[in-house]
């Protein structure tokens, strides 16, 4: 580069974080300007809240927060803390709510899903969830207080493209399906286990649909060993201030934990830059078909990938190596391989690693219950913590 190019990155989660990462290691501050804009000034690491429905909200809190003034600062990242409203792909434009438009060289779209707490009648943030800090400190401070006789589990669907091959019904049921079995593990070491039942909805034809029929069929034991009821292809009506209302029955609860609905981009939608539905179209490079400086990574990207924090960590790589190949004229990097990587927790220090492609056309199934699992994913936590938020061993 002869001269000073502009990165502009959207979003700052995973993929965001992992794309500015990317792209330092390859270009100085004076080869390239790095402008990142979010709506949020820092960051959690999400995986992280599942612990709500453990503990008192101040412990979940300080352990998923990850200040980012000290990493933009490390990595000559300017910050702008704005809304998104809009992209000019033709003047390479970002248009905020509140600041002047933002040139970019290239633009690396890593915004996430939007929730869909209003695609469902009744359903609203209120109802619980663990997906936003405030969501999980609002679920802690309530299972805290009191134990509810009755608690759901329950993950929205995703407003996807028909196209999708291989199609998925729901977004991401891992952290559900963890935190189900976390409260499992807590009722059980009160003595409170009897007293109390639990209960999965997915709108999918079984758990875990985009995993392998190894971790699909131990999900399956483990749930039902532990007496926490399933209902699969749950197709939502209605959600009132004591049931959910389902097309073929009634779920009554006294708390419920919501993954909701996932949808795309609102003011994506019905641009070029979309396929119809709100999210980014990409090729195996996570590079827009039509724009060639417009990157997209994580669950908003128009495919069926796993919508997880591994993946967007795994597509910011081969984006931004994709980019710097292109304008460097050097061998293009491996395409992204869409493959489902879990490291769930399931109470009690134990846990369950899967590994597999079988969903998406491979035959790598690799599933492993016990202790390492658990182990690794707490090791993980820490050390991106310690990386990303620049916070003390």
């Amino acid at each position: 580069m002869g001269r000073t190019e502009q990165a502009v990155i959207l979003g700052s989660r995973f993929g965001g974080l992992a794309v500015s990462t990317w792209l330092r290691r390859l270009y100085r501050p004076g080869q390239l300007a790095i402008v990142v804009i979010d709506q949020w000034r820092d960051t959690v690491y999400r995986p992280g809240l599942v612990h709500a429905v453990n503990n008192p909200p101040n412990k979940v809190m300080s352990s998923v927060q990850i200040p980012l003034t000290a990493y933009r600062k490390r990595h000559a990242i300017t910050f702008v803390h704005d809304v998104v409203t809009g992209i000019d792909p033709v003047r390479h434009l970002i248009h905020t709510a509140n600041h002047p438009p933002v040139p970019y060289t290239v633009l690396f779209i890593a915004t996430g899903s939007r929730p869909g707490w209003h695609t469902i009648k009744g359903l609203e943030p209120s109802c619980g969830g663990i997906c936003e800090d405030y969501l999980a400190r609002q679920l802690a401070s309530t299972l805290t207080h009191q134990i509810p006789r009755r608690i759901v589990f329950a993950a929205g669907g995703i407003d996807s493209n028909p196209a999708w091959t291989p199609p998925i019904t729901v977004g991401c049921e891992c952290p559900l399906l963890e935190a189900a079995f976390l409260w499992d593990t807590h009722l059980r070491q009160q003595n409170q286990r009897g007293n109390s039942t639990i209960t999965v909805l997915t709108p999918a034809k079984t758990v875990a649909e985009n995993a392998g029929p190894k971790a699909q069929h131990w999900l399956q034991q483990e749930l039902a060993r532990r007496h926490i009821g399933v209902v699969t292809e749950a197709q939502y009506h209605q959600v009132t201030a004591s049931e959910i209302i389902l097309r073929t029955q009634r779920i009554r609860y006294d708390a419920t934990v919501w993954i909701p609905p996932y949808i795309g981009s609102e003011y994506l939608r019905g641009t070029d830059l979309d396929d119809g539905f709100g999210w980014v179209p990409t090729n195996a490079y996570l590079n827009h078909p039509h724009y060639p400086e417009i990157y997209a990574v994580g669950d908003i990207v128009s495919h069926s990938w796993p919508k997880m924090g591994h993946s967007a960590m795994v597509q910011a790589h081969i984006a931004v190596k994709h980019w710097h190949a292109v304008q460097n004229h050097r061998p293009l990097p491996q395409p992204y391989r869409p493959q489902l990587l879990w490291a769930l927790e399931t109470g009690g220090g134990r846990g369950l690693f899967v590994q597999s492609d079988v969903y998406y056309g491979g035959s790598r199934e690799i599933v492993h219950a016990g202790h390492w699992p658990w182990a690794a994913k707490s090791l993980f936590q820490k050390a991106y913590m310690v990386l990303r938020g620049n916070l003390p061993v």
